[in-house]
């Protein structure tokens, strides 16, 4: 597979997320990622955090998918919990890339808007 550690990881745990929260039979593309996986105890301690985040980010995204009543405040309000978790999620993947020199770091900068005098 072709394919930088950090994104094996990170589809990893979608997977296993999948496999536990669905009825989906996802066990062949779980064995698939795993045979990617180096058998470390650092490689053990990103997939413990980034199962974590990814889980978080479920939750957070079915909760608004789940909220057909919910008012629109809450649903802005989750998902900008559901921004500030990817930013969680992008730092463990740059802390993999950093650690197995493989991969490339995905920089998102939150948009402010700049009055430059315009009225």
């Amino acid at each position: 597979m072709k394919m930088p550690l950090s994104e094996i990881i990170d589809r990893y745990t979608i997977t296993m997320l999948k496999s536990e929260r669905t009825n989906e039979d996802v066990n062949e593309e779980l064995e698939t990622y795993k045979k990617e996986l180096p058998s470390s105890d650092e490689v053990e301690n990103f997939i413990t955090r980034m199962y974590e985040i990814n889980g978080k980010i479920w939750n957070t995204e079915g909760d608004i998918r789940n909220g057909t009543d919910m008012p629109l405040e809450e649903v802005g309000r989750l998902a900008l919990e559901v921004r500030d978790l990817n930013c969680v999620r992008n730092g463990i993947k740059a802390e993999i890339v950093d650690a197995f020199s493989e991969g490339f770091k995905e920089i998102k900068i939150n948009y402010t808007k700049v009055d430059y005098g315009r009225s």
